[in-house]
């Protein structure tokens, strides 16, 4: 084997197990849905940026430790233990051929079921599309798809690409959006190009006019959510903030994802709140679709947000799973803290719960009716 090029960062070791708990869930998903309804199970796994598939665990180099191909491969391998009909695919692309080589060499060693994985060497927008040309031109549908891309930089994965990839109503992406690097090379004209390639239009030249970093951040996560969402036709769009070790809510760089079924953002949310530790806490930053930007959790806390909601849709009751359905994607909230705000909400006598017949008073759950109190 050539030599490993990198040694893991901590950054990226909370990257990697978020991946792991999440691509599970993923596949038992999925795979469960497609056997219940006789589909063929069938699922794809691409990672756009691969890089070699291995690190050095730390900087003496004495051990080593699995990048996300492998990682995903492991997992994947326990699915299929379990199935033989079941099939998954693994497509990695690296522009770095001493990289495609060390990674082939470690698909080739843990593909046990012979599913033949696979890396090339390659740029990912040119060979995400020659894969999705091949597909339409043989009539062929991409099965239920979870697309990686997590590169060092900013470039290299357009818009419109992303919007091919999520005409597939079964696609999902997530996404390393590298932010401080965005900010730091936005104003320089060589890069024009590439600031209008990655977000499918030109307003991100708005962000000239800002004078702070931080107003500069939330203004491009906003628009790059939005395009997501807009342009390239994403149904739930969230955005992670990763904050930078010591320096409070900071942004690292953010974590996107992107998909089109709330069941898929439900589990990321979820995923994401079991990883999160102090040093690199996850924050979701929630869109509303009423002021359509995406919004500080430290400004205006949950438990306003589902008030306000409960309030725009009075004198009707709102069913519980439609309101966790809302908060979900618009909110930085989960099942629990959501729950959490209802109970602190009908306390205040602020919402009336009306639960169903043996449903304990003590939470929230399934055919719950919810309604804001106009004269408390």
């Amino acid at each position: 084997m050539e030599e490993i090029p990198w040694v893991i960062d901590e950054h990226t070791k909370v990257k990697h197990e978020l991946l792991r708990k999440y691509i599970a869930t993923w596949m038992a998903i999925l795979f469960n849905q497609q056997e219940r309804m006789g589909i063929p199970p069938q699922l794809l796994y691409f990672d756009g940026f691969s890089g070699p598939g291995i690190y050095y665990a730390e900087p003496t180099k004495t051990s080593t430790c699995l990048g996300s191909p492998l990682i995903v491969g492991e997992i994947a391998n326990k699915f299929l233990d379990e199935k033989g009909k079941r099939e998954f695919s693994i497509i990695c692309i690296d522009k770095e051929q001493k990289c495609v080589d060390i990674l082939n060499e470690g698909l080739r060693a843990v593909d046990k079921h012979d599913q033949k994985w696979m890396s090339e060497c390659g740029e990912f927008d040119s060979s995400i599309n020659q894969l999705l040309d091949d597909l339409k031109k043989h009539g062929d549908a991409l099965r239920p798809a979870f697309f990686l891309i997590d590169p060092f930089g900013y470039s290299g994965f357009h818009m419109n690409t992303l919007k091919r990839i999520l005409e597939n109503e079964r696609s999902e992406l997530f996404i390393n959006f590298m932010i401080y690097d965005i900010i730091r090379f936005i104003g320089e004209e060589n890069f024009q190009q590439r600031m209008k390639q990655l977000f499918g239009c030109n307003d991100y030249n708005d962000v000239s006019g800002m004078r702070s970093s931080e107003e500069k951040q939330q203004f491009l996560v906003n628009l790059y959510c939005k395009q997501l969402h807009e342009y390239a036709g994403a149904k739930y769009v969230m955005p992670f903030r990763i904050n930078t070790p010591g320096k409070g809510t900071r942004p690292r760089y953010y974590l996107i994802h992107a998909s089109n079924h709330i069941k898929a953002l439900k589990a990321m949310k979820d995923n994401m709140a079991k990883v999160s530790d102090a040093p690199y806490r996850f924050e979701a930053i929630g869109i509303t679709s009423q002021r359509g930007f995406f919004e500080d959790p430290n400004k205006e806390s949950l438990r306003e947000m589902i008030k306000d909601y409960c309030k725009e849709i009075y004198p009707e009751s709102i069913d519980y799973s439609r309101l966790e359905g809302w908060a979900y994607s618009n909110t930085n909230g989960v099942a629990r803290t959501i729950k959490e705000a209802l109970l602190e909400l009908e306390q205040g006598k602020i919402v009336e719960i009306r639960r169903k017949e043996k449903q304990r008073n003590t939470t929230v759950t399934e055919g719950a009716m919810i309604k804001y109190k106009e004269n408390r």
